[in-house]
C-alpha cells in the first residue's frame, strides 16, 4: 500500500513533467492533469480509499511552461470571456474593509488544530486543539454567518462527524462541541459545508463509492434532520454555498462527462431528491477559460477561481487567471475582483512565462470580503488585496470567516 510520502513523491513527479519542456508530450499515466486540471476542484486531499488513506495535496500548484521548445502548432483560444471583464478599481482602504469579518480560521491540515487569526493583520489570536485521533488533511470548515461560530467536519476512521466551534468576541477563547447532526456513513467523506444565511440549516457536499458518486445532504441545526439529493451520474459536488435560505449551489465534478461540470443551483423547497435536477449557472471551461472553483453570495452573484486553460497567446501583461465576480443569474463576468498575470522565469534550464493557481479559500455572505491563495495568501475586500498570515501561495487552504 503507498504511503503519504510515496503519493506525495508521485504528484511532485507528475507536476515536473506538466512543466518540464522536453516532456511536455509525455503520457500522463495516473491522467492527474485530464482529471484533476480540468476539475481543479477545492479540494485538500486526495483519497484512496481502498486503501483506507489519505494524501495532502497542499502546495498544488499549476505551473505550466507556456515558451517550451518546439512542438506542433495548436488552434487554441486566447483567454476567454470570464478573464475578459474588467479590473475592479479597488475603494481606499478605509472604505474597502467595512464590515469585515474581525477574524477568520483555519484548519491545519498536518497537525490537529484550528487557529484563530485577526482578520487585520492574519495575527494568530489562538490556537484550538482538536480531537487527536482525526486525518487533518480531510477536515472542513464553514463559518455560520453570525462572526461567532463555524461548523467543522472532522474524519476520524472511518467516519466524519460534525462539530461547532463557538470562538468568543476577542478571538481569544473558544470551545468544541458536537453538532447535533448524524456522523456519515463509513465510506463517505465532506468536501464542503455551508450554513444557510438564515443559521438555521447545514449543507454537505459528500463524495463517495471511491470518488466516482457523490450526494449533498441539507441537515436541520436544530433537530438533526436530514434531507438528501442523489444522482446515478457519475461526479460529485466538491463544496456548497447558498444563495439564500433556499436556493443552493454546488460545483460538479471528478468523474463523468465535463460537459455537466461546473456551479449548479438547487431549489431545496422543491419536491423530488434529483441533485441535478436544477440547472447549471456556470460552466467549467468558457472559451479559453478554466473555472476552478465557484460559489454563490447572498448578493445576487457567483465568486469564480478561474485561469486559462491554454498554452498560446500568453505574455508579458496578459491575464491568465484571477477571482472574477459573475451574474447569479445568468453567469456572465461583472467584473474582475484580482487579476493574475503571466510569470516569467528566467531559469536557463527552462525559461519562459508561466501559467500559477489561484484559489479562492473562503467567501463572506455578501462576497464582499474573500480569503485567497494566489501569489501571495490574503484577504481581498472589495477588490483590494492585503497579504496575510496563514497559508503559503497558491495552496488549497482550509479556512472560513
Amino acid at each position: 500500500m503507498l504511503t503519504d510520502h510515496d503519493i506525495t513523491e508521485k504528484l511532485a513527479a507528475a507536476f515536473h513533467d506538466r512543466a518540464d519542456p522536453v516532456r511536455a508530450t509525455a503520457v500522463d499515466p495516473a491522467e492527474i492533469f485530464r482529471r484533476g486540471a480540468r476539475a481543479r476542484r477545492r479540494q485538500t486531499a486526495v483519497r484512496a480509499v481502498a486503501g483506507g488513506i489519505a494524501a495532502a495535496v497542499t502546495a498544488v500548484v499549476l505551473a505550466v511552461n507556456l515558451s517550451a521548445g518546439p512542438g506542433p502548432v495548436v488552434a487554441e483560444q486566447p483567454p476567454g470571456v470570464l478573464l475578459a471583464a474588467a479590473v475592479v478599481s479597488p475603494p481606499p482602504a478605509g472604505a474597502a474593509v467595512v464590515g469585515m469579518p474581525r477574524y477568520y480560521v483555519t484548519l491545519n491540515h498536518f497537525r490537529p488544530v484550528a487557529v484563530v487569526r485577526a482578520a487585520s493583520t492574519g495575527k494568530a489570536l489562538m490556537t484550538v486543539p482538536l480531537p487527536r485521533r482525526i486525518d487533518p488533511k480531510q477536515s472542513q470548515i464553514a463559518a455560520a454567518g453570525d462572526g461567532r461560530r463555524f461548523v467543522l467536519s472532522l474524519f476520524s476512521f472511518p467516519r466524519t462527524r460534525f462539530y461547532w466551534l463557538r470562538v468568543s468576541a476577542d478571538g481569544r477563547s473558544a470551545r468544541l462541541t458536537a453538532l447535533n447532526a448524524a456522523p456519515l456513513p463509513a465510506g463517505e467523506y465532506a468536501d464542503g459545508l455551508a450554513v444557510s444565511p438564515g443559521g438555521s440549516r447545514l449543507a454537505v457536499a459528500i463524495q463517495r463509492s471511491g470518488g466516482q458518486y457523490g450526494t449533498v445532504e441539507v441537515v436541520s441545526l436544530a433537530t438533526g434532520a436530514a434531507r438528501t439529493w442523489t444522482t446515478g451520474r457519475p461526479g460529485f459536488p466538491a463544496g456548497v454555498s447558498w444563495a439564500d435560505d433556499r436556493r443552493l449551489g454546488f460545483f460538479w465534478g471528478g468523474a463523468g462527462a465535463p460537459s455537466r461540470w461546473g456551479l449548479w443551483e438547487l431549489d431545496t423547497a422543491a419536491p423530488g431528491r434529483a441533485l441535478l435536477s436544477g440547472r447549471r449557472i456556470l460552466p467549467i471551461e468558457t472559451g479559453g477559460d478554466t473555472v476552478q472553483y465557484a460559489q454563490f453570495t447572498t448578493a445576487g452573484t457567483v465568486i469564480a477561481a478561474v485561469n486559462y486553460n491554454g498554452t498560446a497567446h500568453v505574455g508579458r501583461g496578459t491575464v491568465v487567471g484571477g477571482i472574477v465576480e459573475l451574474s447569479a443569474q445568468t453567469g456572465r463576468p461583472l467584473r474582475t475582483l484580482l487579476a493574475e498575470h503571466a510569470a516569467y522565469s528566467a531559469d536557463p534550464g527552462d525559461p519562459g512565462w508561466y501559467i500559477t493557481a489561484c484559489q479562492l479559500a473562503a467567501a463572506d455572505r455578501t462576497g464582499r470580503h474573500l480569503l485567497v491563495s494566489c501569489d501571495r495568501f490574503g484577504r481581498l475586500d472589495r477588490g483590494r488585496f492585503t497579504a496575510l498570515r496563514g497559508a503559503a501561495p497558491q495552496t488549497a487552504v482550509a479556512a472560513a470567516w
